[in-house]
């Protein structure tokens, strides 16, 4: 790391622009799972063979689209709830200022393990989406909801 400056990670991760966001794109998808729904009961209702195994076919993408939209919410929730109990135990998370152009610290930063702990996964995957890698910061973030579900039960 270039920088050994630290910086508040800055909003809570609830915003209304977030929530607005959140129930506006809910709401396309479930606009859209109707009417794929509608058409594909019609393509099984017309009894044609082709139409009939398109519309079989048609059924697999609201499955899909509401899997990945329960899977999204469930993400959230959990990260906004570590989050907050994180700033409540610890304060403001100190996410260290890296140069996103600095290409030898950016993937150093993506080599190190993520930390078995779920404080420090969670500043892993909150510094690796500050500098650009929100795949690996996401992932990051899951194992400290997972890490933080085994804590609270014990």
């Amino acid at each position: 790391m270039t920088k050994v400056d630290a910086v508040s990670a800055g909003k809570p991760l609830t915003t209304a622009r977030t929530i607005a966001g959140v129930v506006l794109m809910s709401a396309l998808l479930a606009l859209y799972l109707g009417f794929a729904l509608y058409e594909a009961w019609l393509l099984v209702a017309s009894g044609h063979p082709l139409s009939l195994v398109y519309g079989l076919a048609l059924f697999v993408a609201p499955a899909i689209g509401i899997w990945s939209l329960v899977r999204e919410l469930r993400f959230g929730r959990d990260a906004q709830r570590i989050f907050t109990q994180f700033v409540a135990k610890r304060g403001e998370p100190q996410i260290p200022v890296i140069d996103r152009r600095d290409r030898d610290a950016v993937d150093a930063l993506v080599a190190t393990p993520v930390p078995a702990q779920w404080q420090d996964a969670l500043l892993l995957g909150l510094t690796l989406d500050t500098v650009g890698r929100r795949r690996e910061g996401r992932a990051a973030v899951r194992k400290a909801i997972s890490a933080w579900a085994i804590d609270s039960r014990s």
